[in-house]
């Protein structure tokens, strides 16, 4: 792999922080949570038996099949209403994506990306963060009640309309359930929203997830691939000791190629926050820092594969279980150990799966390379071509 000219020399691979936990969930500010979500479960099978006992959910696979289809209605009934209460509630739309599964094309409409995708499980699919605004505790306890009720009220009437409408209101009423008491734990899922929210112990937790205007620009721009454009809405924004400002200047500082500050500064940002997803996601930034610093010849690989597969060790053993997924990192690893085949298949699903316009040029650049250290290297030239029409500032080497 070559070694690029604009990547600053002079640079030494930072360590990972001294004391970090093997598992970033396990965080002192961070304590984990199971026994709820257990005992739900438990609850939830113990209702379908009940009710199947009964004969009120009807045990036959076309009852069963409508409660599945019921079910899909209720998570979609759920993500459509948080989508059209999002600018009510305090949350702004980064992406949008029709369908879910595998990336079939994208297109950029009023400066926000837009993909479709395979499968029509959810019909629209977003990413929604949370911004400032007046009131904002107030709104997304609204906004969650509001949805909690027009979940329960199609379940109902469902239910009520008897015949082959109540399974599909039984899976309804059930992904109501499921959607609004999964991990009470986490900030802005609905059970944290309707929950705790209202007690006000929160502030400090709910606080690192809120994005300023800077950072939404800049996260909607490096989604579509836009890196110029993010750079310039982060200058624009002036000074900001937010989290989610640092955030994004450490995707869009990994995104110009200067993979040592990335590195320093993803390091930073885990050690300052508190909620596990935004603990993982700054240990992924990390490892994406110095998978690309390895990759560029910027650090010796005998330096740097230590800190990097101790990164890799930490997200395998969070309890997400998908906490590579959406990334290249997995395919840079196989790079690293020499298996270009293995990379070759991991590459090409981070690009299937990739979340948004700035993964998926990172995936393709990484199968390019990967083509070409198995020895196709007729594969890698269309590859590069599709990353720099997805990102054309993006500098990264691969």
């Amino acid at each position: 792999m070559s070694t690029s000219s604009f990547v600053p020399q002079g640079e030494s691979v930072p360590p990972l922080p001294a004391g970090i936990p093997l598992n970033p969930a396990d965080h002192p500010r961070a304590p984990r949570r199971q026994a709820l979500p257990n005992l739900l479960v438990v609850v939830a099978a113990g209702a379908a038996a009940l009710l199947g006992a009964t004969h009120t959910l009807p045990i036959s696979p076309a009852g069963f099949l409508r409660f599945a289809l019921g079910m899909i209605a209720g998570m979609n009934l759920h993500v459509l209403a948080y989508r059209l209460l999002g600018r009510f509630t305090g949350s702004a739309t980064v992406w949008t994506s029709l369908f879910v599964g595998r990336w079939l094309g994208s297109t950029v409409r009023r400066g926000r990306l837009l993909t479709f995708r395979m499968l029509p499980l959810v019909l629209l699919n977003t990413c929604q963060v949370v911004v400032d605004r007046p009131g904002l505790r107030r709104r997304m306890w609204w906004g969650a009640a509001l949805t909690l009720l027009a979940e329960v009220l199609a379940a109902a009437v469902l239910i009520a309309a008897g015949g082959t409408a109540a399974p599909i209101g039984w899976g309804v009423a059930a992904a109501t359930v499921l959607l609004a008491t999964v991990q009470p734990g986490r900030v802005t899922t609905p059970a944290w929203r309707l929950l705790r929210l209202p007690f006000g112990q929160e502030d400090q937790r709910l606080g690192e997830w809120l994005h300023d205007p800077a950072s939404l620009a800049a996260a909607r721009a490096t989604a579509a691939g836009r890196i110029d454009l993010a750079r310039a809405a982060l200058d624009a924004g002036g000074p900001s000791g937010s989290a989610r400002r640092q955030g994004m200047d450490v995707i869009v500082t990994l995104a110009e190629g200067r993979c040592g500050e990335a590195a320093r500064t993803a390091a930073d940002l885990r050690e300052r926050s508190v909620a596990p997803e935004l603990r993982r996601g700054a240990l992924q930034l990390y490892a994406c820092a110095l998978a690309d610093g390895i990759a560029a010849g910027h650090w010796p690989a005998a330096d740097a594969m230590p800190s990097f597969d101790a990164a890799l060790a930490a997200l395998r053993a969070d309890s997400a279980a998908a906490a590579l997924r959406g990334t290249d990192l997995a395919a840079m690893e196989a790079l690293f150990r020499s298996r270009p085949q293995r990379a070759e298949r991991l590459a090409a699903l981070a690009v299937t799966v990739a979340p948004d316009a700035l993964a998926r040029a990172r995936a393709l650049l990484t199968q390019a390379a990967a083509h070409t250290a198995a020895g196709h290297p007729a594969l890698a030239a269309p590859l590069r071509t599709r990353a720099a029409a997805l990102a054309p500032t993006l500098r990264t080497i691969r």
